[in-house]
């Protein structure tokens, strides 16, 4: 997870400009301590008092993603915390209450959670970096002015949208015409060591071991 996190700042800070290099870094650790804390706060909502691990391993970097596509501009700590905690908490409701939905109604089943992650959070960051672009209209890197370059914001979103579900769905309906031949579920023994290697190898006896030691000084105390 921390790996992750610093991989995401890097990928975002190679500007060129150290001015701008700086506030990419402070908006990205910004936007990720607001999606961890929403992320955290609404699985426990939904969880009825509990944590749900798929929402905390990928609903906390949705911060990260959501910044991607405004991270160099001045956004002031309120923004890039604000759209941290905004793509936290639709990423968790994507993984709560979409999932369910797109694999009863459609078939789709995500798998990765490529759509709560990357999808949703995504969308919303480029919809948002439409309202920083006209905050930040002078940057000197924006090629148009304050109202022409939010349209193009929005308008890239909706390009990209159409063309991942485009080829998400071509790429879908071909895959369904392709025979499957394999005879059984995916089987963890034909890659992966288990149980019965350990048990072979007398881990699980010295791990008995170890146990009953433990348990034996316990009760001694």
């Amino acid at each position: 997870m921390l790996e992750l996190r610093v991989l995401t700042m890097i990928l975002k800070t190679e500007t060129g400009v150290p001015e701008n290099e700086m506030r990419c870094v402070i908006n990205t650790i910004l936007a990720l301590l607001g999606s961890t804390g929403a992320a955290f706060y609404l699985s426990l909502v939904l969880g009825k008092g509990k944590f749900d691990a798929v929402h905390i391993q990928n609903s906390t970097l949705a911060g990260g993603v959501a910044v991607g596509a405004s991270g160099r501009l001045n956004m002031g700590p309120g923004g890039a915390t604000l759209l941290g905690v905004l793509s936290g908490l639709v990423s968790v409701a994507g993984y709560f209450y979409s999932t369910k939905f797109l694999r009863d109604k459609f078939g789709i089943n995500d798998t990765c959670g490529v759509h709560n992650l990357h999808g949703l959070p995504a969308v919303l960051g480029g919809l948002a970096s439409a309202v920083f672009v006209s905050i930040d209209y002078d940057a000197e890197f924006l090629s148009y002015g304050r109202p022409q370059q939010a349209w193009r914001q929005v308008a890239a979103t909706v390009t990209t949208v159409v063309f991942a579900s485009g080829s998400g769905f071509l790429t879908g309906l071909l895959l369904s015409k392709t025979k499957d031949t394999a005879k059984r579920e995916y089987d963890d023994s034909l890659w992966w060591w288990e149980g019965e290697y350990y048990e072979k190898m007398g881990v699980e006896s010295e791990l008995d071991e170890d146990n009953d030691a433990e348990d034996e000084s316990g009760r001694a105390w």
